[in-house]
């Protein structure tokens, strides 16, 4: 890929992605560590021959600028402003999300080098969520399997359950009317309607049956 000047990349105005200024300069600072810049994409400027538009790479770019360098890897795309449009718009959605205990092991992997406040400064996570991360290696594998099957359970158990049965066509209005009548009177929906009925019609079997 092409080393391309500084001063031949420009942003693009459409951009919506913004970096904070405390996770900006660790952007910063991890490539001034390590003097990388993972390689940009870009695409040839419209109006100016030779100069280029950012596609993806905006904070890195501008991370580089205030580093003083002079020029940034990059790969150059051929495509229309409208494909670029899309692809600001997707760039930065579609990067896969981390499992939690996966990242937490690899933290805990590098505190034989770094401590929690020298990852911090670092990476995106400040030294309380690093923490909060590294005690999931403390919980039991087991007990925390039963406590996910427990919620999923739980969840399961408040999921609606359909009920669907067909009636006469000249008997419909008949249900519709009384499903309409009690939730006028009782200010609820069809379905709640629907169980109060069947809750009034069980506490009569009730009384009867005493």
């Amino acid at each position: 890929m092409p080393l391309i000047s500084i001063k031949k990349l420009h942003a693009d105005p459409r951009n919506a992605n913004v970096l904070g200024g405390e996770a900006f300069e660790k952007l910063k600072g991890h490539i001034q560590r390590t003097g990388f810049c993972p390689a940009c994409t870009v695409r040839p400027h419209p109006t100016r021959k030779g100069h280029f538009m950012i596609v993806d790479g905006h904070h890195r770019i501008l991370a580089v600028k205030e580093l003083a360098w002079e020029s940034v890897e990059c790969q150059v795309a051929e495509i229309s402003h409208q494909e670029a449009g899309i692809l600001l718009l997707t760039l930065n959605r579609l990067r896969g999300t981390d499992i939690p205990r996966k990242r937490a092991e690899l933290l805990e992997s590098l505190l034989t080098t770094f401590s929690v406040e020298d990852l911090s400064a670092m990476l995106p996570e400040s030294s309380k969520e690093i923490e909060g991360l590294l005690a999931l290696l403390q919980q039991d594998g087991a007990a925390l399997e039963q406590a996910l099957k427990a919620q999923m359970e739980a969840e399961q158990q408040a999921l609606p359950v359909p009920f669907g049965f067909m009636v006469p066509a000249e008997e419909a209005p008949i249900i519709h009317e009384a499903l309409t009548l009690y939730k006028a009177k009782s200010n609820t929906d069809q379905a709640q309607a629907f169980v109060a009925i069947c809750r009034d019609i069980l506490a009569q079997q009730v009384k009867e049956d005493g």
